[in-house]
């Protein structure tokens, strides 16, 4: 007599691999999401200044816009009070330095390397904009580091260097 019944399909080998190549995929998927979401909520404090004889806190943050990031300037008595008082064109500005003058009336963010931004350090208000040097270009083969403000907030000093190599000389500009 014989014996009718149902085998089963053979086990496919390929099945384990499959299986080993959709982990890898949803890992990898995991692992770009969580780089993504950090990226997307990421926020950073570029630049931090206080004036020698104020209480006053002058900083730049920078995060992610659209595909670019985007600079802010803050300015306030501590960084809880802080507001933002003005913002940088994403891709063409960038702030490179902040200057107090001692006493905390003017504060100066140094964008690109050659315009001086100023601020009143108590109404936040912009105060002018002053280029240091001409630029020639984007970016400027020079540039300008050390602004220091004089005692009476007037004008300010500053070294004009050019980008890699030595060789800075010494500047002033009238501020007011």
């Amino acid at each position: 007599m014989s014996v009718e019944r149902s085998v089963p399909a053979a086990r496919s080998r390929t099945t384990p691999l499959r299986a080993a190549v959709v982990i890898v995929a949803l890992v990898a998927a995991a692992a770009i999401g969580y780089v993504a979401g950090l990226r997307i909520g990421a926020v950073h404090e570029l630049l931090f200044a206080t004036p020698t004889e104020a209480r006053r806190v002058a900083f730049v943050r920078e995060e992610p816009c659209a595909d670019r990031t985007c600079q802010t300037l803050w300015l306030g008595n501590t960084r809880d009070d802080a507001v933002q008082v003005g913002s940088l064109t994403p891709g063409t500005e960038r702030c490179e330095e902040i200057a107090w003058a001692k006493d905390g009336l003017r504060v100066g963010f140094v964008i690109n390397g050659y315009q001086l931004r100023i601020f009143d350090g108590y109404t936040r208000k912009p105060v002018r904009s002053v280029n240091l040097i001409e630029p020639d270009g984007t970016p400027t083969s020079r540039f300008v580091r050390g602004v220091t403000f004089s005692e009476t907030g007037a004008a300010v000093t500053f070294d004009e260097c050019p980008r890699g190599r030595s060789g800075c000389k010494s500047g002033l500009a009238a501020v007011r």
